[in-house]
């Protein structure tokens, strides 16, 4: 009986502490640098992404279980970045959006709704025609003629 009271108390703390550590990894400070860096593993999004279905990227993991380490170390977010990007290239860096890449939609979608508003414009003004030209009166007995030929 102590052997299985042992036994179970061992499991119980291994529980514990792996439940401990990815909570540990999903924590703010690990997502913050998380959210700098490139996932390598083709979904082309951060390494803070959480991909279904269970939510666990195993590149992701095992980066954030590393930048968990590295700041358990006392290391600086920077610190962080600067030796990822020596290590996998400047690639693994995500470049976020300059003031262009942000406004640039919000333009593109004011200058569109601008050209809708003055086609709309455009067209309300245009008034039909009356069909003002003379209708050739040979051409208007021939079609008589055809017509009374059809009953």
């Amino acid at each position: 009986m102590p052997k299985f009271k042992t036994s179970l108390l061992v499991v119980l703390m291994t529980v514990a502490a792996l439940a401990q550590t990815a909570t540990e990894l999903e924590s703010p400070a690990v997502n913050r640098v998380a959210a700098k860096l490139n996932c390598s593993c083709g979904c082309k999004l951060n390494m803070a992404c959480r991909m279904p279905p269970d939510g666990r990227c195993p590149v992701c993991q095992m980066n954030k279980t590393k930048i968990l380490a590295m700041q358990q170390a006392g290391s600086s977010d920077q610190q962080i970045l600067d030796q990822y990007a020596a290590e996998n290239g400047k690639d693994i860096l995500v470049i976020p959006p300059g003031s262009a890449g942000v406004i640039g939609p919000y333009v593109a979608l004011g200058l569109g709704l601008i050209a809708v508003f003055f086609t709309i414009r455009r067209y309300m003004r245009l008034k039909p025609s009356l069909a003002s030209t003379q209708i050739d009166r040979a051409t208007l007995e021939q079609i008589e003629k055809d017509m009374a030929k059809l009953d």
